[in-house]
């Protein structure tokens, strides 16, 4: 904005320095006398600096004028030669001031009078500046010319601002354009008349999609940065600022790197500035990088690292070197090249779990070249070389459990790719052999670790394996399975063929915009592996024979990697992790982009994404006073904070049998959906390892939480079962009396866990320690239905290993309430349990204890949050000093004081809202990807619109930690939060829900998509590009519908959902050629078509 007066623009502030000092008209006789100093001569100087040459000007000196006869030239080349070499004159300042961007002036108040000519040197737009020391000596003098100013505005910051304070005409608009100006022109000759059809244009059907990349129609791209939240914009003082001090911050990294060219870590260093340089600006919502300022920084970080590589030796720098190389390669190189450079890397590392992630990512996302028999060989090659490593004899025991860790992942990436492009089978079949081949193995064909890396007996078992798996009798997973455990070949049994046939016949005769919905149908019905005896053994993927399961072949270390390999399974099954999941290695998988796309199957996830689902904003009111009103009524009621489908936190017994009615649920608020593969098959494979004894109790603790939600009429047969064979395990009365208290049945569950409680005085001292668990499910069912009476009651009864425990009555509940000793009784046996659960090791128990500490502090002092607050700090500091290497007593223990704070909340009573947002912003700064800390930050603020505080941590707190995480390199297992692609899904679920009253539109919602799908950690999430896809559907615009389908087909080419939503929802618009041109095109690729035209 202009400081000189325009509307809506500050004014600077008119102190006394600033007035003009009125000087004395100057005689002819002084005017005779004056020198090269003086105000005319000055004129003559500015022309000479503007052109930068050593002439005089044009205009004659007043020393000409008067009738001397000094030689211009001359007078003017020294004064110039003085003005240069004047030491104090001219002062470079390159930190600036931020209040140059506010009043659009050098400084707030100078330090002398001002010259007549008042300039302000300095552009508000630019952090650099040039200050005029004026002396007593050279008050007169002017300043320099102002042509220098648009050269320091090309050095520091791009980001230009209307109302600038300069005066000069350089040929720019006065006007913001709404459009790039080179980009008008080409863009309606691109798109006005559409798309050219796929067959029409023959070898250029690659152009089509690969042009989104560089121009994309309507993507947003002109006006992404006027589609941010409300307030972005806002003014950012130290943008350019900042910008200079990276600049002298490279300065100083490119010293020390020439210093010690050796030292890894300031390669690495100065490659991440080199990155913030440029994309500072991008995080921050100013401005978005051309391709050609990429490109430009690719070209720059490959030189560093090309140069950083010669020099530096050590095995982990240079691994971190290769990441930073690879990263930008893709951008300069073309596929063939990136794909010649990877081989010696990996062949060097060839254990690294980031360089293979980041091949992978790179050979399946990249459209151009991409193959899915190709693909699969990489990823084949890939857990070869990986089994190799481990067969190397120096290899220790922890570096063989990180390989396996690397090489489920890598498995778990191949089944995921080979489902998603239509072949469901094979990738189940997958696992059916993982699972049968490790822990369903015959006695004669086991053996130690030491020998597991010996080919021939590995060679022997396979050979024992693939007689097994080519009888094709029933395996894990599907009904009347008895495993390769009791394999007999002489006693085969199999079930009717399918009726798949059938489908099939009745497909024939289909058109091509009827395709879809048959081909979805047959789809449907095979998602499973079947045999070659049935009748659609004409479908020669329908059946997995021995050599396609032939990689999945691989043998865990030691048997405590079991668990490694079941978190797998589950993962691929869309499932959450069990109790026992504590590996670092797994978290990240959770919130990998190729991973969680749940998404794309269950129906139930897509509705709640959706905008007419929410009824927060529909697009297609007649006016916007009635979609404010629907807004105000869709915030203003008391919502449960439990809408946001994906869940992503410490899994805990109470999330585990949630049902999303009083607390999160680990299952997500979707679970009811359609699955990717039958859920009937994820359970029967549970219970076939739990009743082999596989798992332990926590297995079988997921298992009932599983069947409450897949089978509630079976789980509480299923739950007696296990009691009869494990009866002395109190874990699994507590997970009986939560199914229970989830089925309605409160009566019984509190039954079951008194009986439980005495029945824990016969056992032993390592069974009896899970009677805390009993304790706290059982206070929870009366805090939840706010009795806190008989809650404080029950507690102040609490002593660990007797039977005093009865069903308290309300003759007694209060009895002891008032009296001091039960409560520093009960405080001293909490604090000992709790410490002495911390030497154990067994953390969930000693945040059990905690918890009850904090519940206790809570009733006792009429529900006083502010005690229980107190109570939590102190427990919380002594959980942290004892588990440092290990959030995960951090994580329960933050949930359960969320959990208390709920219950305090919905029951009405008095609290600060300050003290809710408080806990909730810390925990969320601890733990940025907890969707438990998300949602109840959201729901809280829901309530008071005063400030928009949402947008405002999910951009200062949750995108800045992933931001930092990602430029310092942190490796994926220590934070799964660096590359979380849960932060994009729930930044998208709060736009759409927030509703045009308080601040949502299509264009905010359209640029919370767009950041999300053009961050490296989204940008191939095939979930977010269809619920984009979808957003734009129901907004109507069918054209920029179509065109983010091409984008979508680009980012994600494996992906068969994707191409079918050209079917699905693009049938009225896409000629035949076009869908023709769709079909063709998953052919070139090798997805899966049950159906062919």
């Amino acid at each position: 904005m202009d400081p000189r007066g325009q509307q809506g623009s500050k004014a600077i502030p008119r102190f006394a320095s600033f007035r003009s000092e009125v000087l004395p008209t100057p005689s002819p006789e002084s005017t005779e006398g004056t020198d090269a100093n003086g105000p005319r001569s000055s004129d003559h100087h500015r022309n000479s600096a503007r052109k930068h040459r050593r002439h005089a000007s044009k205009r004659p000196s007043p020393s000409i004028a008067s009738g001397h006869g000094s030689d211009p030239l001359l007078e003017s080349k020294q004064q110039y030669e003085r003005w240069e070499d004047s030491p104090t004159t001219f002062t470079l300042d390159l930190k600036g001031d931020f209040r140059n961007l506010h009043y659009g002036s050098n400084y707030g108040v100078p330090s002398y009078p001002r010259a007549p000519t008042r300039v302000a040197l300095g552009s508000k737009s630019s952090g650099a500046s040039i200050a005029h020391r004026t002396t007593s000596a050279d008050q007169g003098k002017r300043t320099i010319s102002k042509q220098i100013i648009p050269e320091l505005r090309r050095q520091t910051s791009k980001r230009v601002k209307a109302g600038s304070n300069l005066d000069q005409d350089d040929g720019r608009p006065d006007f913001i354009p709404l459009q790039r100006p080179k980009l008008v022109k080409r863009k309606q000759k691109r798109w006005t008349n559409g798309h050219t059809s796929f067959r029409n244009m023959g070898s250029s059907t690659h152009w089509l999609i690969e042009g989104e990349s560089q121009s994309t129609p309507n993507s947003d791209e002109d006006t992404e940065n006027f589609t941010e939240e409300s307030g972005s914009e806002r003014e950012s003082p130290g943008v350019s600022v900042l910008d200079e001090h990276l600049q002298w911050k490279r300065a100083a990294l490119s010293s020390k790197v020439e210093q010690d060219s050796a030292n890894w870590q300031s390669w690495v260093e100065l490659v991440e500035l080199q990155d913030e340089m440029d994309g500072f600006l991008l995080d921050s919502s100013q401005v978005r990088l051309t391709n050609a300022e990429r490109q430009s920084n690719a070209e720059i970080v490959l030189s560093i690292c090309n140069k950083a590589l010669r020099s530096v030796v050590d095995p982990e720098g240079r691994e971190r070197l290769y990441l930073c190389q690879m990263s930008k390669v893709p951008q300069i190189w073309e596929r063939g090249k990136v794909l010649s450079r990877w081989q010696p890397i990996l062949q060097e590392h060839p254990s690294s779990h980031r360089l293979w992630t980041k091949f992978l990512d790179f050979n399946q996302s990249t459209f151009s070249g991409f193959s899915l028999e190709e693909t699969r060989k990489q990823y084949f090659g890939c857990l070869d070389m990986l089994q190799a490593a481990r067969e190397r004899s120096h290899i220790e025991t922890a570096q063989h459990s990180e390989i396996f860790s690397s090489q489920m992942y890598i498995l778990l990436r191949l089944t995921l790719m080979l489902r998603e492009a239509g072949y469901a089978e094979i990738g189940v079949a997958m696992w059916q052999a993982l699972l049968e081949f490790q822990l369903n193995k015959p006695q004669q064909t086991r053996h130690t670790s030491q020998q597991a890396a010996a080919k021939s007996t590995y060679h022997e078992s396979t050979l024992a394996f693939q007689q097994f798996w080519n009888s094709e009798t029933p395996r894990i997973g599907e009904p009347n399975a008895k495993g390769w455990l009791k394999f007999n070949e002489n006693d085969l049994e199999y079930e009717q063929p399918s009726e798949i046939a059938e489908v099939l016949s009745q497909a024939e005769g289909i058109t091509l915009r009827s395709w879809s919905e048959a081909e979805r149908e047959v789809a449907s019905t095979s998602r499973t592996p079947s045999r070659s005896i049935d009748k659609s053994s004409d479908d020669s993927f329908r059946v997995a024979f021995f050599l396609d399961v032939r990689s999945a072949l691989i043998e865990s270390p030691t048997p405590s990697d079991t668990t490694t390999m079941l978190s797998a399974f589950l993962c691929f099954c869309h499932l959450p992790p069990y109790l026992d999941s504590s590996n670092l290695h797994i978290k990240p998988w959770y919130s990998d982009q190729f991973v969680r796309n749940e998404v794309l199957y269950d129906q139930s996830m897509s509705a709640a994404f959706s905008q007419r689902g929410s009824g927060s904003m529909s697009p297609n009111l007649a006016n916007i006073e009635d979609s404010v009103s629907d807004a105000n009524v869709s915030n203003s009621s008391s919502a449960a904070p439990f809408v946001f489908p994906l869940a992503e936190h410490q899994i805990s017994s109470d999330t585990l049998f949630s049902t999303s009615r009083g607390w999160f649920s680990a299952f997500g608020a979707g679970f009811q959906s359609a699955w990717p593969i039958p859920k009937e098959l994820a359970l029967q494979t549970l219970k076939f390892l739990v009743d082999h004894g596989i798992g332990g109790d926590d297995l079988a603790e997921y298992l009932l939480a599983l069947e409450l939600h897949v089978s509630p009429a079976t789980v509480k047969k299923s739950a007696k079962s296990l009691l009869k064979t494990r009866p002395s395990s109190l874990r699994l009365y507590n997970a009986y009396a939560l199914v229970q208290d989830q089925l309605g049945k409160c009566e019984e569950a509190k039954t079951v866990i008194e009986t439980a409680i005495r029945m824990s005085t016969t056992l032993d001292d390592s069974a009896r320690r899970d009677v805390i668990l009993l304790w706290r499910s059982r206070m929870w069912q009366h805090l939840s239905g706010g009795e806190t009476s008989i809650a404080l009651g029950l507690l102040l009864r609490f002593e660990p290993g007797s039977d005093s425990e009865g069903r308290p009555n309300d003759e007694d509940k209060t009895s002891d309430a008032t009296s001091a000793t039960p409560r520093l009784r009960l405080r001293k046996a909490l604090s000992a349990g709790r410490d002495h659960m911390l030497s154990l090791g067994f953390t969930i128990h000693a945040v059990c204890y905690a918890e009850l500490s904090v519940v206790l502090e809570y009733l006792q002092d009429a529900t006083s949050l502010q005690a229980a607050q107190g109570s939590f700090r102190a427990n919380l500091d002594i959980l942290t000093k004892y588990t440092l290497s290990n959030r995960t007593s951090e994580a329960l223990f933050r949930q359960s004081f969320a959990r208390l704070l709920y219950t305090h909340i919905i029951h009405k009573r008095p609290f600060s809202p300050a003290t809710i947002r408080s806990f909730l912003t810390e925990s969320i700064t601890a733990f940025p990807q907890n969707t438990i800390f998300l949602s109840l930050y959201a729901w809280n603020e829901s309530r008071f619109r005063i400030e928009d505080r949402v947008r405002g941590i999910m951009r200062d707190v949750v995108f800045a930690h992933r931001h930092h995480h990602r430029h310092h390199h942190r490796p994926a297992s220590d934070d799964a939060s660096s590359n979380s692609i849960i932060h994009h899904f729930f930044a998208v679920h709060t736009d759409l829900h927030r509703g045009i009253a308080h601040g949502s539109n299509q264009n905010a919602i359209r640029g919370s998509f767009e950041r999300a799908i053009r961050s490296e950690d989204a940008a191939h999430s095939a979930s977010l590009w269809k619920l984009y896809f979808l957003f734009e559907y129901e907004n109507g615009d069918m054209k920029r519908t179509r065109d983010l389908f091409y984008r979508a087909v680009r980012a994600c080419p494996w992906v068969k959902e994707v191409y079918m939503l050209a079917f699905d929802y693009l049938a009225e618009v896409m000629s035949e050629e076009d869908l023709r041109g769709v079909y063709e095109m998953m052919m070139e690729k090798e997805l899966r078509i049950h159906i062919a035209l």
